[in-house]
């Protein structure tokens, strides 16, 4: 199974003391007659080699060296020299080696295989800088590899394999929960959203120890493998991309695997709560009364509101089995959020000032924003059943807040809690400068940063 932890870009990225190859390229600032916009090369040949100078335009973030790497990236796949080297000049180099790592990627394994492909790309820089994000970004491809598989790759059950060998692999402590075992133990919610599938329901939990006693940050991800909408059934235009329903979870298999490798000093923990929601004669329907792991009961108003279901009991396991420190759960939850913020920014609601200040400077440092969703208590009045008590859906009108109510029903008084609402950032269709079209895996860089200052 190493192929599924061994994602290859398309070419190789080293480090190099020099820079040598076929092709040397230079980033400037300084634009001219021929450099006037981002992106903007020209090409001139020195001793038999070419040397093509871009310009990265002068946005004053570090955001453009980021978009330089990816166009760097792009050239190297469009024009595939047989080797090649960057010459930072100005540039942030640690970010446009993110922007070079990021744009390398493409989800291609089922494709045939090129006829011609890129010689190796060295990058001169500091090499213990080098090697950390690499450890990162290739955290984050794996992410984005694992978003990108369908559902029938990835389901509860082979994810659950999946996640075994990839804790043996960085040292993490794995524990399987089969629906027999959630069903037993009252988790009725995660179960329900699964029972309309040939592969029931799995809660994985991964432990990353820390290199320092404390209690464990908890990342708690929405692991739905292909969301059909269940009984609430999704329309035609509305069911292709429901792979992607997974890419929360995928994103904390990302940050585990990069704080394992970093020997981060925080204490990380991941809950995966994994289930695939299909319409069947077993499946769960509108109206039905669920019995949650926190003793909460949930009328069910739309079976394409699960994603709540399962996390409320992952996000309910986690308090009464883990003594964490603090929960962050992600989640592709709402159309709501995509309408609010589109691609640009993930909605984030928090229990803690503090916590969502950290947070979100990250995210402006690493380029994965997130903006804060209101938490008024007015939202639950949305949320409120005469039959339960509470509902899985108060309508469309500010759905990415009663969605986030609802997750915030399930969280104790005084625990710090985020909700990451990825709806809009886990994947685009359109991709962009470092980013070609699919996943995103978002929230690895921002949640590492964030890890590393606490």
């Amino acid at each position: 199974m190493e192929e599924i932890i061994d994602i290859a870009t398309a070419f190789e990225i080293c480090h190099s003391d020099t820079p040598e190859g076929d092709v040397i390229f230079h980033v400037t600032d300084q634009n001219s007659a021929l450099l006037k916009k981002p992106g903007d090369m020209t090409v001139s040949e020195t001793a038999g080699k070419a040397e093509v100078t871009i310009y990265a335009g002068d946005e004053k973030t570090q955001d453009r060296w980021r978009k330089t790497g990816g166009r760097i990236a792009s050239w190297m796949k469009s024009h595939c020299p047989k080797s090649a080297a960057v010459d930072c000049g100005p540039a942030n180099c640690r970010e446009l080696l993110v922007g070079l790592f990021l744009g390398a990627y493409e989800f291609s394994k089922y494709k045939e295989a090129p006829k011609e492909v890129p010689g190796p790309l060295s990058v001169v820089m500091d090499k213990s800088e080098f090697d950390e994000v690499k450890i990162i970004c290739n955290a984050q491809n794996m992410a984005r590899e694992w978003a990108h598989e369908p559902a029938s790759v990835i389901n509860p059950w082979t994810l659950s394999d999946r996640a075994e060998f990839f804790a043996q692999v960085y040292g993490l402590n794995c524990t399987v929960l089969d629906d027999e075992q959630l069903q037993k133990m009252g988790a009725g919610a995660i179960v329900a959203v699964g029972q309309g599938s040939k592969t029931p329901s799995r809660m994985i939990i991964l432990e990353y120890p820390g290199t320092k006693p404390g209690k464990p940050v908890v990342l708690v991800g929405k692991a739905i493998t292909f969301d059909s909408g269940g009984l609430s059934l999704k329309t035609t235009t509305g069911m292709p991309d429901m792979k992607y329903d997974k890419s929360g979870a995928m994103a904390v298999f990302g940050i585990l695997r990069a704080a394992a490798q970093l020997q981060l000093e925080t204490p990380v923990t991941g809950v995966i709560c994994a289930a695939e929601n299909m319409p069947s004669d077993k499946a769960y329907r509108p109206d039905d009364i669920l019995h949650s792991l926190s003793g909460k009961t949930i009328e069910i108003k739309s079976t394409d509101a699960e994603g709540r279901l399962v996390l409320a009991d992952g996000l309910t396991y986690a308090q009464q089995n883990l003594d964490p420190r603090c929960i962050i759960d992600y989640a592709t939850l709402t159309g709501a959020c995509v309408v609010a913020f589109g691609h640009t920014r993930a909605g984030c609601m928090c229990t803690d000032d503090e916590m969502f200040n950290g947070l979100f400077a990250s995210g402006e440092k690493t380029q994965e924003r997130i903006w804060r969703l209101p938490s008024d208590e007015d939202y639950l009045e949305r949320l409120k059943s005469s039959e339960a008590d509470i509902k899985n859906s108060g309508g469309r009108e500010g759905g990415a807040c009663t969605a986030g109510m609802f997750l915030k029903s399930f969280i104790n008084d005084g625990m710090p809690w985020a909700h990451m609402d990825i709806a809009g950032t886990a994947y685009n269709n359109d991709g962009s400068a470092y980013f070609v079209p699919g996943s995103t895996g978002f929230g690895v860089r921002l949640t590492i940063d964030w890890l590393k200052n606490l």
